[in-house]
């Protein structure tokens, strides 16, 4: 995260103070890249707001207390923990007696619980068996594209992932003239044009980078990385 967006998430965030909230308006009135970035982060951010929430199920909580909750101790774990841990004890004659008789009492009973036979008991050999495992599948971004055309009666989007086919991703009406579409686009670098009403092609203007087309215009340039 550079400066200029380092400064844009602490002024969404409300964390500048007065001074340099005045600031950062002034700057954003004279530099129009930074204007740019701050009203699509904006545009961005409202969109963000109007996403489902996923709340997680009953089930899902039970399930997941259930794992992370330890198991309750068994009797012979207890027996085991209380005659292990350390203690500081004060010695005499009398407590060195109590605990001779505890002693004797304890092994007594584990001798009793030996059993007085073992049975053998043998295990069929099980072969080991494999899980194939599918390729790899590469992960997928959702990007977000977002155009200001109050008067457009149709847009939509043409580029390299559909074919710069100009009626395969259309964009939606979302109000005040903003004109929306969320791309699943693998990581990758992507040239694409808006198409206005059918037959006007323009470049992105909230695009970071340009290249030529070859035929004399510019194509707005994206890179998805994850």
């Amino acid at each position: 995260m550079n400066e200029q967006e380092l400064l844009i998430q602490r002024f969404l965030d409300d964390d500048l103070t007065p001074d340099e909230r005045v600031a950062f308006l002034h700057t954003v009135d004279v530099d129009p890249t930074l204007r740019r970035r701050w009203l699509n982060v904006e545009m961005v951010v409202a969109e963000a707001a109007r996403l489902p929430k996923l709340i997680p199920s009953l089930k899902f909580i039970n399930e997941l207390k259930a794992k992370v909750t330890p198991p309750d101790p068994s009797w012979l774990e207890r027996v085991w923990a209380a005659m292990t841990t350390s203690r500081v004890l004060e010695w005499n004659l009398a407590g060195a007696a109590a605990a001779a008789c505890v002693a004797i009492v304890a092994v007594g009973a584990l001798i009793s619980m030996i059993p007085q036979r073992i049975i053998e008991v043998q295990i069929a050999s099980v072969p080991a068996q494999t899980i194939a495992v599918g390729p790899k599948q590469e992960p997928t971004v959702f990007v977000r594209l977002v155009l200001l055309q109050p008067g457009a009666r149709s847009v939509s989007v043409a580029g390299d992932f559909n074919g710069w086919n100009p009626t395969q991703t259309p964009l939606e009406r979302s109000g005040d003239g903003m004109w929306t579409a969320t791309l699943p686009l693998k990581p990758g670098r992507y040239q694409y044009m808006f198409v206005i009403d059918g037959k006007q092609w323009i470049a992105d203007p909230l695009a970071t980078e340009e290249a030529t087309d070859g035929f004399g215009s510019q194509n707005a340039v994206l890179d998805v990385a994850i």
